[in-house]
């Protein structure tokens, strides 16, 4: 298995959202805490990060929050950290983030879940780095996602080898399995010749 130190969830803050989806954040945080890993999230108290925060410190587990200086306010941020980072931008924020996790699950989320896996599966695409990412993928949340992605490879915007760059898990237990299984693939570069994992 691989050397799993901190695991970052990518997360809606959103407080308007069904029952179900902050059950599946504290059954994920849980998890990643029972396996051993740390969790890097974004730092918030509210929505998804913050139940999947809670899942987390109910096993004790290790949490590192990254939150810009604009969000580092009582009621916004995660009282409950074992460290908390600020960063002067989001910019920053995510780059924190990247730097210090060793695999990415991304939750059900909205424009800032979406572009913050996006930007690590585009990092993986151009090499600069191999850690698995992960759409944890209940209730077919992700599938239209996966839809474009296809069409993607299906118009040739994208080589179909790249579908290696991520999994997508349909539970809690197979998105952290993921992770920790994954084995980095050769991918073509942006000029169509082979790359070695790095």
């Amino acid at each position: 298995m691989n050397e799993i130190q901190n695991i970052c969830i990518f997360a809606s803050s959103s407080e308007h959202l069904e029952p179900a989806y902050y059950a599946l954040a504290e059954e994920l945080g849980r998890a990643v805490a029972g396996a051993g890993a740390g969790m890097v999230f974004g730092g918030g108290a509210r929505g998804l990060m913050g139940a999947v925060a809670r899942g987390v410190a109910r096993e004790r587990g290790r949490i590192t929050g990254v939150i810009p200086e604009k969000l580092n306010r009582p009621g916004i941020a995660y009282a409950a950290c074992t460290e908390l980072i600020e960063t002067p931008t989001m910019h920053a924020r995510k780059q924190t983030m990247e730097d210090l996790s060793d695999g990415f699950i991304a939750l059900p989320g909205g424009f800032g879940t979406l572009e913050e896996v996006l930007e690590v599966i585009t990092l993986r695409q151009l090499g600069y780095h191999d850690k698995p990412v992960v759409l944890l993928n209940r209730g077919g949340f992700y599938d239209s996602l996966l839809e474009q992605f296809e069409r993607l490879y299906a118009e040739s915007f994208a080589d179909i080898a790249y579908r290696a760059m991520y999994g997508v898990a349909q539970d809690v237990e197979e998105a952290v399995r993921l992770i920790y299984t994954h084995k980095p693939a050769p991918l073509p570069d942006k000029l169509g010749q082979a790359e070695e994992p790095l």
